[in-house]
């Protein structure tokens, strides 16, 4: 017996470490042929909020990498993004922005996001050398803490435009929140013992430490992650998700017009400042890429004949317009960009590019720049 223990042992032991060394070899390869994107996780540049729920800190200049490169991430005395060194002009023209992550944009660089790229668009257009966007997306919002943020800056603040940025990919609403407790996202999770006996638990107190400790450090990891997402949406062990915004089923319930409801009263508190918003419908990935809508489907066990990858644009759309909100679809222009060869989207953190957001630029720019002009009317029609 022990003879057989030791021979087992031995074996084990020759076999773990012909594995650590195949992953060391494996980890040298990966970082001299095809280099990886490591995560710098920052859970300190948000604070908690009152109502908001949390907030960026503010004051900050720091740097932060989310899977697609290091960028600069600064804030001003109200905790909205700004260019490094950005000083704020106390009359200039103010072009308000809400949103989510996407409008947050650690992915990229202020100057290459698009907040930076419609102010310098502005500037020129306008021939208006001080104008500047406020920046107010914060990554893990939603149409209710657009709201909330909206009401509090136009209490302190006068805007000459906005621009409020609707995700379809997880910003159609079921029921109402009125005010968030104050915390702050969680985005990094510490190794310890499973306290019951559950997969949620298990994924939890184990798989996330050791996922995270792996992003930081491993790219060998990374590029394992990125190669296997379809099998780990089976598994459960992705971050990902396909909303039931989806489904077909959903057409006829409430969520479109709870929506709706909510835009509407963002519109509300632009207007006590003179401003119409302008809503811009933000296409997720899948929505431009039907090789990626197709991974969605097999990897969540989805019936294709149930899905319609237009229906939040068209319904959402639909209930904003018979509110009188003026809004913009930009599905078809990414579409052709990703037809052309764009790349739109992150590799790692599938939020917009650079190119991404010029391209989002460029289709809201008109319609911000003729809102400033004083030529204007004082009610454009709906865009969509």
């Amino acid at each position: 017996m022990n003879r057989l223990f030791r021979t087992l042992l031995l074996n084990g032991l020759l076999v773990g470490l012909s594995g650590l060394f195949a992953c060391g070899l494996g980890e040298v390869a990966v970082r001299i042929a095809v280099p990886q994107q490591l995560i710098i996780r920052r859970a300190d540049i948000y604070q908690a909020a009152d109502t908001l729920g949390w907030l960026h800190q503010p004051n900050i200049v720091t740097t932060i990498n989310t899977g697609e490169g290091e960028v600069t991430l600064a804030t001003d005395p109200r905790a909205l993004r700004i260019a490094p060194g950005t000083t704020r002009v106390p009359d200039a023209r103010k072009v308000l922005i809400l949103g989510d992550s996407f409008m947050e944009a650690i992915q990229v660089e202020h100057d290459s996001s698009t907040a930076g790229l419609l102010q310098a668009a502005l500037r020129t257009t306008l021939a208006d050398p001080t104008l500047e966007t406020w920046n107010a997306g914060v990554g893990g919002w939603n149409p209710e803490q657009y709201r909330l943020r909206a009401e509090a800056l136009v209490r302190e603040t006068q805007f000459s435009a906005a621009l409020v940025a609707v995700y379809l990919g997880n910003d159609i609403m079921q029921w109402r929140t009125p005010a968030y407790r104050p915390r702050t996202p969680t985005e990094l999770h510490s190794l310890r013992f499973p306290r019951q006996l559950s997969a949620r638990e298990f994924v939890d107190a184990l798989l996330y430490p050791v996922n995270d400790f792996l992003e930081e450090r491993s790219h060998l990891f990374v590029l394992l992650k990125s190669r296997l997402e379809t099998l780990r949406m089976r598994l459960g062990l992705t971050a990902a998700y396909f909303p039931p915004d989806f489904n077909k089923s959903v057409a006829e319930d409430g969520r479109w017009d709870n929506t709706a409801t909510i835009l509407e009263e963002i519109a509300v508190a632009a207007r006590k400042t003179g401003v119409e918003p302008i809503f811009v419908l933000l296409p997720a990935p899948y929505q431009i890429d039907p090789a990626l809508m197709m991974q969605y489907a097999r990897g969540f066990g989805l019936d294709t004949a149930s899905i319609d990858a237009e229906q939040p644009n068209r319904l959402l759309a639909a209930a904003m317009t018979a509110r009188g909100l003026r809004n913009i679809d930009v599905l078809p222009a990414f579409r052709e960009a990703q037809r052309a060869g764009t790349h739109l989207y992150g590799t790692v953190d599938q939020h917009f590019t650079a190119a991404g957001h010029a391209l989002l630029t460029a289709q809201v720019l008109p319609l911000i720049a003729e809102q400033l002009s004083p030529r204007s009317a004082s009610r454009p029609a709906t865009k969509r």
